[in-house]
C-alpha cells in the first residue's frame, strides 16, 4: 500500500474493499470460515443471491426522456448498451454480474469505455474483492484495481459504481461479511448432517455387558460396526453377544430439533435479503393467499430499493450534465406486479371505466400491439358536473343527428337541390325537439346547408358537411 499512499498522500478512506474482502477470513462461533465463495455453498444463501440476481437482469431497463406529457422510452444510445454492453456478455448477462457483487460484497464497479469524441461505447465489469476506493486530495474518488494481470488506477469518470448500503457513504457493506455468524452457523449444520448419515450408526451410545469383552468378540463387534457405517446400512439390526445392550448417553438429532434448527438458519439468511421464505422452497407457514401478497411485497421492499440505486448510480455516472436534464433510467415491474388473469381484468375495466386509464395502455401491459381508436379516456358522467355532463348528453345527440343527416345526403344526392328544403324542415323540427331548443335557433344551420347545397351536391362536399356540422351545431348553440 505504500507506493499507492504516495500516489494519493491525501487520500482519506482507511478501510479499502481489498482488505476487507481479501484472504484476512475470521473463523466465525460456529468454527466455520465463511467466505464470499464457501458461503454460496449454503442453499440458502445461493438461492438469495440467484432470487435478487436475476429478478433484476430479467426486468426491462430502458433510458426515458421526459415530455410534456410525462416521458417516453427515447432513442438514447444507452438503450442498445444495455442489450449488449460488450464482446462477451449479454445485457442480461452484465447486469445479473452486477446484482449478484451488490448481493455478495455490497458494491459493483464496471469499466466505462469511451471513444476519442466521449461517447459511451462498452461496459466491462470489474471483480469487485480486487477494488480499493480512494479519495485523491480534491476529494474526488480514485480506484485502485489489483486484478492478476491487469491492475491499473481509474478515475472517477471512468468507473460506473454501485453500492450497497454503506457506513461510509461510498462503499457499501458485505452481506456476507454482516451475514457471516448465520452464514457459519448453517455450515456446521450441513456438516454435522452430512457426518450423521455418513456414520450410520448414532453416536453418543455405549455398549454395556456383565463381563469382560473378550479380544476375538471385540474384534468382530468392531468389524459389525464399520460394516454398518454409511447411510446405506441405516437401520440395519446389530447381532450383540455375552448379553451386551445398547444404551445412548448424548441427544440425537430429533432431541436437538435438528431439522427445526436447519429451517430456523434459512429464514435466518433469508432476513438478510428480505427474501420470502416460499421463494426459497420454505413452505410451513406459506398460504395461498399470503403468498401472492409476499410476491408483490418482495418486488416493492426487496427489489425496488437495488433497483433505485441501480437507476440513480446511471443518473450519475452513465448520463452527461447535460442528458440529466432530458434524461433517466427506468425498470420495468408491472410484470412482477400482475396478479391472476381476472384480478387484473378487473382492475383495468376498473382503472378504464375511471378515465385514468385507456385501452392501449392495457394492451401494452399484457404485451399486446396498440390498437386504433383505443387511446381516448373515458369520462365517468357519475363524477362529472351538472353543466359536463349537459354537454357531454348534448355532444352524443348533435352527433346522432349529424350521422342522420349525412345518410340522408348519401341516398338521395342525386335529386334536384330543391327537395332538400322539405328534408331540412323536418331535420331542424327533429334536432329542435332532441336538443330542447327553439327551432328558430338552428334555421341558421339548415340555410347554410341549403346555401351550399344549391351549388351541387357532390361527394366532396358531403365529406367536408360531415367532419364539420358538428361542430357548427355545437358553436350555433352556444351562442344562444
Amino acid at each position: 500500500m505504500n507506493w499507492f499512499k504516495k500516489l494519493f498522500s491525501n487520500a482519506s478512506m482507511k478501510e479499502p474493499e481489498w482488505w476487507k474482502q481479501a484472504g484476512f477470513i475470521q473463523q466465525t462461533g460456529s468454527g466455520q470460515s465463511v467466505t464470499v465463495e464457501s458461503s454460496l455453498k449454503v442453499s440458502a444463501v445461493y438461492g438469495c443471491v440467484r432470487i435478487l440476481s436475476e429478478g433484476i437482469a430479467s426486468l426491462p431497463l430502458k433510458i426515458y426522456e421526459k415530455t410534456d406529457e410525462g416521458k417516453q422510452v427515447s432513442s438514447h444510445p444507452l438503450n442498445d448498451i444495455f442489450l449488449l454492453p460488450n464482446g462477451i456478455q449479454t445485457g442480461f448477462e452484465l447486469r445479473e454480474f452486477i446484482a449478484s457483487s451488490l448481493a455478495l460484497r455490497g458494491n459493483s464497479y464496471n469499466q466505462k469505455l469511451t471513444s476519442n469524441r466521449g461517447q459511451l461505447g462498452e461496459i466491462i465489469p470489474l471483480y469487485s474483492k480486487d477494488m480499493n476506493i480512494d479519495k485523491d486530495n480534491r476529494g474526488r474518488l480514485v480506484f485502485d484495481y489489483q486484478e492478476t494481470g491487469s491492475a491499473r488506477v481509474f478515475k472517477q469518470n471512468e468507473i460506473w459504481r454501485i453500492a450497497g448500503l454503506s457506513s461510509n457513504g461510498v462503499t457499501g457493506l458485505s452481506p456476507i461479511g454482516l451475514a457471516r455468524e448465520a452464514i457459519g452457523l448453517s455450515m456446521a449444520l450441513e456438516e454435522h448432517g452430512a457426518v450423521l448419515f455418513k456414520n450410520g450408526t448414532q453416536p453418543g451410545v455405549v455398549f454395556e455387558m456383565p463381563g469382560a469383552l473378550g479380544q476375538e468378540a471385540f474384534d468382530r463387534l468392531n468389524k459389525e460396526l464399520k460394516a454398518k457405517q454409511g447411510s446405506a446400512h441405516a437401520h440395519e439390526n446389530l447381532i450383540l453377544e455375552n448379553g451386551m445392550q445398547i444404551k445412548n448417553i448424548g441427544m440425537t438429532s430429533e432431541d436437538s430439533q435438528f431439522l427445526e434448527t436447519r429451517k430456523l438458519q434459512i429464514a435466518d439468511i433469508a432476513r438478510f435479503y428480505r427474501v420470502p421464505l416460499h421463494m426459497l422452497n420454505e413452505m410451513d407457514k406459506a398460504t395461498f393467499s399470503n403468498i401472492e401478497h409476499q410476491s408483490i411485497e418482495f418486488v416493492r421492499d426487496t427489489l425496488t430499493p437495488w433497483l433505485v440505486r441501480i437507476e440513480s448510480s446511471i443518473y450519475r455516472d452513465l448520463l452527461t450534465p447535460d442528458e440529466r436534464k432530458r434524461y433517466f433510467a427506468k425498470h420495468s415491474v408491472n410484470a412482477l406486479l400482475r396478479g391472476d388473469i381476472k384480478a387484473r381484468f378487473d382492475s383495468y375495466n376498473s382503472g378504464i371505466n375511471a378515465g385514468w386509464l385507456n385501452g392501449n395502455e392495457v394492451r401494452e401491459w399484457e404485451d399486446l400491439n396498440t390498437v386504433e381508436g383505443l387511446d381516448t379516456y373515458r369520462s365517468p358522467l357519475n363524477m362529472a358536473s351538472d353543466e359536463e355532463r349537459k354537454t357531454e348528453i348534448q355532444d352524443a345527440v348533435i352527433s346522432d343527428l349529424v350521422d342522420r343527416e349525412i345518410r340522408a345526403l348519401n341516398h338521395d344526392k342525386e335529386k334536384d337541390p330543391a327537395k332538400f328544403i322539405d328534408f331540412y324542415k323536418r331535420h331542424l323540427s327533429t334536432s329542435a325537439k332532441l336538443l330542447a331548443v327553439d327551432v328558430n335557433d338552428l334555421i341558421p344551420y339548415g340555410q347554410k346547408r341549403l346555401n351550399a347545397i344549391q351549388q351541387g351536391l357532390s361527394d366532396d362536399l358531403i365529406a367536408t358537411i360531415s367532419a364539420n356540422a358538428a361542430q357548427e351545431m355545437s358553436e350555433l348553440l352556444c351562442q344562444r
